[in-house]
């Protein structure tokens, strides 16, 4: 085989390569437009969170708890804006850090999805927490400054 057909495969099959690569291991792009906006796409998260996720979902739905997915990725712009809040512009204090695991697709919060009751009922969130807990996720309801509604997959794979 001459030089110049070797070289046109080679270069056609990085091509397909890099085609498969930006098909299978992209992320779905992300639909917001400011950093007052969650992101509550389950797609956004790692592959490894995304399905411990849907497995929390699957799990507490077999238990009739009413959880709804209030935010999963998080912008660099979205953490350094909830991080100013109660700092440096007015609101309550939201997160403790700005490397946040929700940066990293490793995070997603919940709420219970019944109007006015979002954050009241503790038995709700210890459920959820075990039942996190359970599939391998740390469920922030056990931390010792409790986040209720957090879940992060601290996995050694995203």
């Amino acid at each position: 085989m001459n030089k110049k057909k070797l070289f046109f495969r080679l270069v056609l099959l990085m091509l397909i390569l890099f085609s498969v690569k930006k098909v299978f291991f992209s992320y779905p792009d992300i639909i917001t437009s400011s950093p007052e906006e969650a992101i509550t796409d389950l797609d956004q998260l790692g592959p490894r969170t995304e399905r411990l996720a849907h497995k929390f979902l699957e799990k507490c739905a077999n238990e009739g708890l009413p959880v709804r997915i209030i935010e999963t990725y998080r912008t660099k712009e979205r953490q350094e804006y909830l991080y100013s809040l109660g700092r440096d512009i007015p609101g309550d204090v939201v997160t403790w850090t700005k490397n946040s695991k929700h940066t990293n697709r490793r995070a997603f919060d919940i709420v219970k999805d019944i109007p006015g009751q979002y954050y009241s009922d503790e038995n709700f969130f210890r459920r959820c927490a075990e039942i996190g807990e359970s599939i391998g996720l740390e469920a922030g309801y056990y931390w010792k400054v409790q986040d209720s509604g957090h879940f992060e997959n601290n996995g050694l794979v995203k």
